[in-house]
Protein backbone atom coordinates (compact mmCIF):
# COMPACT_ATOMS: atom_id res chain seq x y z
CA UNK A 1 0.00 0.00 0.00
CA UNK A 2 1.57 3.09 -0.82
CA UNK A 3 2.26 5.99 1.82
CA UNK A 4 0.20 8.78 -0.25
CA UNK A 5 -2.97 6.20 -0.34
CA UNK A 6 -2.79 6.36 3.37
CA UNK A 7 -1.96 9.70 4.06
CA UNK A 8 -5.23 10.44 1.49
CA UNK A 9 -7.26 8.22 4.13
CA UNK A 10 -5.96 10.05 6.99
CA UNK A 11 -6.37 13.68 5.44
CA UNK A 12 -10.18 12.61 5.20
CA UNK A 13 -10.19 11.92 8.83
CA UNK A 14 -10.76 7.72 8.31
CA UNK A 15 -8.78 4.73 10.09
CA UNK A 16 -7.81 2.18 7.49
CA UNK A 17 -8.68 -1.41 8.92
CA UNK A 18 -7.96 -4.35 6.86
CA UNK A 19 -9.98 -7.79 7.30
CA UNK A 20 -10.02 -11.12 5.65
CA UNK A 21 -12.26 -11.20 3.43
CA UNK A 22 -12.23 -14.81 2.01
CA UNK A 23 -15.49 -16.00 1.17
CA UNK A 24 -16.62 -12.62 1.80
CA UNK A 25 -19.43 -10.62 -0.98
CA UNK A 26 -17.27 -7.74 -0.63
CA UNK A 27 -14.08 -6.30 -0.97
CA UNK A 28 -14.94 -3.10 0.97
CA UNK A 29 -16.88 -1.40 3.55
CA UNK A 30 -16.81 1.93 4.59
CA UNK A 31 -18.70 3.35 7.58
CA UNK A 32 -18.90 6.87 7.25
CA UNK A 33 -20.45 8.25 10.89
CA UNK A 34 -17.31 6.55 12.39
CA UNK A 35 -14.67 7.64 9.66
CA UNK A 36 -13.82 3.67 8.81
CA UNK A 37 -12.77 2.03 5.95
CA UNK A 38 -12.61 -1.46 5.75
CA UNK A 39 -10.61 -3.11 2.85
CA UNK A 40 -9.77 -7.15 2.64
CA UNK A 41 -6.27 -7.78 3.54
CA UNK A 42 -6.59 -10.76 0.77
CA UNK A 43 -6.92 -8.06 -2.10
CA UNK A 44 -4.08 -7.15 -4.79
CA UNK A 45 -2.07 -3.96 -4.01
CA UNK A 46 -3.81 -2.23 -6.74
CA UNK A 47 -7.37 -3.27 -5.91
CA UNK A 48 -7.29 -2.08 -2.23
CA UNK A 49 -6.07 1.47 -3.67
CA UNK A 50 -9.11 0.76 -6.47
CA UNK A 51 -11.42 0.15 -3.18
CA UNK A 52 -10.00 2.69 -1.03
CA UNK A 53 -10.59 5.36 -4.03
CA UNK A 54 -14.02 4.69 -4.21
CA UNK A 55 -14.98 4.32 -0.66
CA UNK A 56 -13.91 7.79 -0.14
CA UNK A 57 -16.22 8.71 -3.06
CA UNK A 58 -19.38 7.98 -1.25
CA UNK A 59 -18.15 9.87 2.18
CA UNK A 60 -21.02 12.62 1.24
CA UNK A 61 -23.55 10.46 0.64
CA UNK A 62 -26.08 9.70 3.11
CA UNK A 63 -27.92 6.63 3.47
CA UNK A 64 -31.31 7.73 2.29
CA UNK A 65 -29.26 9.10 -0.84
CA UNK A 66 -27.94 5.81 -1.66
CA UNK A 67 -31.32 3.88 -1.03
CA UNK A 68 -33.27 6.29 -3.26
CA UNK A 69 -30.39 6.75 -6.13
CA UNK A 70 -27.62 4.04 -5.72
CA UNK A 71 -26.40 4.05 -9.30
CA UNK A 72 -25.54 7.80 -9.34
CA UNK A 73 -23.36 6.93 -5.88
CA UNK A 74 -21.45 4.45 -7.08
CA UNK A 75 -20.79 6.46 -10.49
CA UNK A 76 -19.33 9.11 -8.15
CA UNK A 77 -17.85 6.96 -5.94
CA UNK A 78 -15.88 5.47 -9.12
CA UNK A 79 -15.64 8.93 -10.27
CA UNK A 80 -13.64 9.89 -7.02
CA UNK A 81 -11.29 6.55 -7.66
CA UNK A 82 -10.61 7.74 -11.19
CA UNK A 83 -9.49 10.99 -10.07
CA UNK A 84 -7.36 9.99 -7.53
CA UNK A 85 -5.42 6.85 -9.63
CA UNK A 86 -4.67 9.29 -12.56
CA UNK A 87 -3.92 11.92 -10.15
CA UNK A 88 -1.18 9.55 -8.75
CA UNK A 89 -0.54 8.06 -12.24
CA UNK A 90 0.35 11.40 -13.96
CA UNK A 91 2.47 12.65 -10.98
CA UNK A 92 5.18 10.01 -12.38
CA UNK A 93 4.78 11.70 -16.19
CA UNK A 94 7.22 13.59 -17.25
CA UNK A 95 5.06 14.63 -19.93
CA UNK A 96 1.44 14.24 -19.81
CA UNK A 97 1.17 14.66 -23.45
CA UNK A 98 2.66 10.96 -24.04
CA UNK A 99 0.12 9.32 -21.53
CA UNK A 100 -2.32 6.97 -23.13
CA UNK A 101 -6.09 6.69 -21.22
CA UNK A 102 -6.42 3.18 -23.07
CA UNK A 103 -3.02 1.86 -21.05
CA UNK A 104 -4.69 3.41 -18.52
CA UNK A 105 -7.75 1.88 -18.17
CA UNK A 106 -6.20 -1.61 -18.65
CA UNK A 107 -3.82 -1.24 -15.92
CA UNK A 108 -6.57 -0.71 -13.41
CA UNK A 109 -9.28 -3.00 -15.46
CA UNK A 110 -11.55 -0.19 -16.24
CA UNK A 111 -13.71 -1.35 -18.89
CA UNK A 112 -17.11 0.11 -19.24
CA UNK A 113 -17.88 2.94 -21.30
CA UNK A 114 -18.99 5.16 -18.19
CA UNK A 115 -15.44 4.32 -17.03
CA UNK A 116 -13.87 5.29 -20.39
CA UNK A 117 -15.70 8.92 -20.25
CA UNK A 118 -15.00 9.32 -16.58
CA UNK A 119 -10.66 9.24 -17.26
CA UNK A 120 -11.04 11.05 -20.58
CA UNK A 121 -12.55 13.88 -18.06
CA UNK A 122 -10.67 13.63 -15.62
CA UNK A 123 -7.40 13.76 -17.49
CA UNK A 124 -8.60 16.95 -18.61
CA UNK A 125 -9.39 18.29 -15.63
CA UNK A 126 -6.00 17.00 -14.16
CA UNK A 127 -3.93 18.38 -16.67
CA UNK A 128 -5.54 21.80 -16.53
CA UNK A 129 -4.20 22.34 -13.09
CA UNK A 130 -0.74 20.59 -13.71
Amino acid sequence: MSVSTKQLVQTYGYELVFYDDRGADKKAFANHECKVIGIGSYLEEKEKKKAIYHELGHRDHTLTQYELNRELCELQADRCMIHHLLKEELSHWDNIEDFNYVHFMEKYELTSLADESMVIEEFYNLAKII
